[in-house]
């Protein structure tokens, strides 16, 4: 909601946003776009980002955490996900949900840290990614590379809304992308991010993830396969899988009632 009161800080050098006061964290870790607003850069974006994390609270505080800017050459979602352990390590053990590509991560830092997860969500994120979600990866990593942003800003919104919201979103961002954008921190974050994505397959650890999990993912994601989810699913050892008919990365807007719900009802179970 508009006018939420929100926190800015960092934890182990990670920015954060947090709304919320009640007595269990929820962790988000956001996807590949994050190099590029990272959720303190600015004040507009961290209000959005306090309405969505705003979501979730009640029985959680709730904060949405960045990779701090300055990623090492080569990293890996695994090196990535120490970072995220760190925060935690700092916060104490906490519920943790990836986003996206930040479901890559999750699955590193819940298989290496178990004694830091307390549940795991793949918010519309499977093991790796599908042949076409790589095409779109390899896509954004290019026009990151002659720092053509625009195109990105514009297909990730195209990812993200179908409904009446779509057209009001997918042109604020191609304005964005025309006037209102900069360079992103660090070029070479996203870069890197992008290659370590690419690079991700965490179907050896999945068995190694002991924490109860939640599943959750759309039949026309452009990033994971229908039968990625499942296998993702039923690769864990504890795990609930929600599958949203006819919805890709636009749940998360457009299909909040089932995609909240079935977060909500694992949290609180």
């Amino acid at each position: 909601m508009i006018g939420t009161p929100f926190r800015r800080g960092r934890w182990a050098d990670h920015p954060y946003v947090a709304v919320g006061d009640g007595p269990r964290l929820l962790l988000i870790i956001p996807g590949l776009n994050d190099p590029l607003c990272r959720v303190t850069d600015r004040l507009w974006f961290s209000l959005l980002v306090a309405t969505y994390c705003n979501r979730y609270t009640g029985r959680h505080t709730v904060a949405m955490v960045s990779r701090p800017a300055g990623i090492p050459e080569d990293a890996t979602t695994r090196e990535l996900a120490a970072g995220y352990g760190k925060v935690v390590e700092e916060t104490g053990p906490a519920d943790v949900m990836g986003l996206s590509m930040g479901g890559f991560l999750l699955a590193d830092l819940a298989a290496d840290r178990p004694d830091l997860v307390d549940r795991a969500i793949f918010g519309l994120a499977g093991a790796r990614l599908s042949d076409r979600g790589r095409d779109v990866v390899e896509r954004w990593r290019e026009h990151a590379a002659r720092e053509n942003w625009r195109p990105i800003y514009e297909e990730a919104a195209e990812a993200v809304t179908s409904g009446i919201r779509g057209p009001v979103v997918r042109n604020a961002a191609r304005l964005y992308g025309r006037f209102g954008s900069q360079s992103p921190i660090d070029q070479h974050d996203f870069l890197v991010s992008a290659d370590a994505c690419l690079a991700h397959d965490a179907t050896p650890q999945l068995s190694e993830i002991r924490v109860p999990t939640l599943v959750i993912g759309g039949t026309d994601d452009p990033f994971f396969t229908p039968e990625s989810y499942r296998e993702t699913a039923a690769a864990l050892s504890e795990a609930r899988f929600v599958e949203i008919e006819n919805a890709g990365h636009e749940a998360v807007l457009d299909r909040r009632r089932e995609f909240d719900g079935a977060i909500r009802d694992f949290l609180y179970d």
